[in-house]
C-alpha cells in the first residue's frame, strides 16, 4: 500500500482512539476495570476465549498448564457481534504446536496502548478472572456454504447447509469492498449478516463500482455459528469468492 494511503489510515485510525479514549476516560470507575471473559475448548490443543473490548488495551491470552502460567500463541482472532454488542473472539493454541496437558485456567491481560497519552488514574493493565475452560460440547458448528450462484450481472444468492443444534444465531460473513469518506480509499471489508431462523440462503448484491480498484474487487462468503456466547472454530470457516 502507498506510504500516503498508510498514513492516513493510521491518522484516521489515530482520531478514533482518541475519541474513544476520551469518552473512555470521563466514564472509568475509580477502581481497575474487569475484562469480562469465558473460555472453552475447540479441540484438544486450541481454545475460544470471548472477552469484553476496550480499544485503548493490548490484550493477551494467559494459561495456567500443569502448575505454570505462561502466553499462549493466538491461532485467529475476530470481533463478533452478540446480541447487539461487539466482543472479541480469540483461539489459542495451548499445546504451543506439540502436545501438552490441557491448561487448567485461562484469563486476559490487558496493557494500555500509549500510556503517555492518559492520566495515571487511567489502569496500565487490566485483567479477567482466571476462568476454567468448558467442554468442546459448547463450541456450536460451523455450517457450510453449499453453492455461490449468480442470480444476474450484480446479485448472487448464497446457500448454506440447515443449522443444527437450535443456535442463538446463524450468520453469513461477508468481505466485500467498501468507501472509507474519512481516508477517500476503497477496501475490503467484512460485514456480518444475521441470517433469519431456519433461513439456508440469501441474495447479496455485489459491489460494481468503477472505482474499486482491481485488487480489492474480490468478494467472498462463509458462515458462522454462535451459541451459549461461543463461536463456531473461526479456522475451519472457508470462504468462497466471486468476482463482481
Amino acid at each position: 500500500m502507498p506510504r500516503r494511503i498508510t498514513a492516513a489510515m493510521a491518522s484516521c485510525t489515530l482520531s478514533l482512539g482518541a475519541l474513544a479514549s476520551g469518552a473512555g476516560v470521563a466514564a472509568a470507575a475509580p477502581s481497575a476495570p474487569a475484562i469480562d471473559a469465558r473460555a472453552a475448548a475447540v479441540d484438544r490443543c486450541s481454545y475460544q476465549v470471548v472477552r469484553s473490548d476496550d480499544s485503548r488495551y493490548a490484550y493477551s491470552v494467559r494459561g495456567v498448564v500443569a502448575g505454570s502460567a505462561r502466553e499462549l500463541p493466538v491461532q485467529k482472532e475476530d470481533f463478533v457481534r452478540f446480541s447487539g454488542s461487539w466482543l472479541k473472539v480469540a483461539q489459542v493454541d495451548a499445546c504451543s504446536g506439540g502436545r501438552g496437558p490441557a491448561p487448567e485456567t485461562l484469563s486476559v491481560v490487558g496493557k494500555l496502548e500509549n500510556p503517555e497519552y492518559y492520566e495515571p488514574s487511567v489502569p496500565r493493565t487490566i485483567r479477567s478472572d482466571a476462568v476454567k475452560p468448558g467442554a468442546s460440547s459448547l463450541i456450536p458448528k460451523a455450517l457450510a456454504l453449499t453453492s455461490v450462484t449468480r442470480l444476474d450481472a450484480a446479485t448472487v444468492r448464497v446457500t448454506w447447509e440447515p443449522a443444527q443444534g437450535n443456535p442463538d444465531q446463524v450468520l453469513l460473513m461477508e468481505r466485500k469492498p467498501f468507501y472509507s469518506s474519512e481516508i477517500d480509499l476503497w477496501h475490503p471489508y467484512t460485514f456480518q449478516r444475521d441470517a433469519p431462523a431456519g433461513a439456508t440462503s440469501m441474495d447479496r448484491k455485489l459491489e460494481r463500482n468503477p472505482g474499486v480498484p482491481p485488487a480489492s474487487r474480490s468478494h467472498a462468503y462463509w458462515m458462522r455459528v454462535i451459541k451459549g456466547g461461543f463461536v463456531s472454530d473461526l479456522r475451519a470457516e472457508k470462504p468462497t469468492a466471486v468476482e463482481p
